[in-house]
């Protein structure tokens, strides 16, 4: 079950080592960074920063309680923000792994600031959408909503992609690799938490009750 995520995991660290040192596309970045004006340019920027990782979390945990709330299952919101939390946060080992620079703000017409710090590869912005969109279709698939997650998270997953590209603190690459992670390691984590954690927790549980031996 893990293998897929496995692989594309250390197919992605081999293509960011490749990019780190061969950044064919920067131009991409410089072609759009020239269209960050105006109203687009102030809404990527908000964009960004509306989806740094404070927010971003706080924001699974609000999205967590309504699930609970409207479900009346503690246990599928649980699980909804264990799948985001899961497929999300092993992005920052593939990044600092792979340490590739952010795009060159001197190449850029309009570098963002305050200019990010952290490395560049993969998109922990997109993954998180793409990952929002991924857990709301497992939430919903098998009801007539299920299309929902498919058509708004598409939409959401490019909006971000271009959003950070244009605002310079991305690559179009760190882009598909965030989303072909999301793809790859969001079904392991569901399987995580709808099978394997509940699993331990009942082998934990049954070990409590059997009879001490005197």
């Amino acid at each position: 079950m893990i293998w897929p995520a496995v692989v594309t995991g250390l197919a992605l660290i081999a293509l960011g080592l490749v990019l780190r040192v061969a950044p064919i596309d920067a131009p991409v970045v410089e072609a759009l960074n020239a269209s960050h004006t105006g109203a687009w340019g102030r809404t990527a920027n908000v964009i960004y920063l509306s989806l740094e990782p404070v927010p971003s979390a706080l924001l699974t945990l609000v999205i967590l309680a309504s699930i609970a709330v409207v479900r009346r299952s503690l246990r599928t919101g649980v699980v909804f923000g264990g799948v985001v939390a899961l497929t999300w946060l092993p992005t920052e080992v593939i990044k600092l792994v792979v340490d590739r620079p952010r795009p060159d703000a001197l190449a850029l017409a309009h570098p963002f600031s305050p200019a990010p710090v952290d490395a560049s590869f993969p998109s922990g912005h997109t993954t998180f959408v793409a990952t929002l969109a991924i857990a709301f279709w497992f939430l919903l698939r098998g009801t007539r909503w299920a299309a929902l997650p498919l058509i708004a998270g598409t939409a959401a997953t490019v909006t971000i992609g271009l959003a950070v590209v244009s605002d310079g603190v991305h690559y179009p690459t760190d882009v598909a690799a965030s989303i072909l992670w999301a793809l790859a390691m969001a079904p392991v984590a569901r399987w995580v938490m709808v099978d394997l954690v509940p699993a331990g927790l009942f082998r934990i549980a049954r070990s409590h009750d059997r009879p001490r031996r005197r």
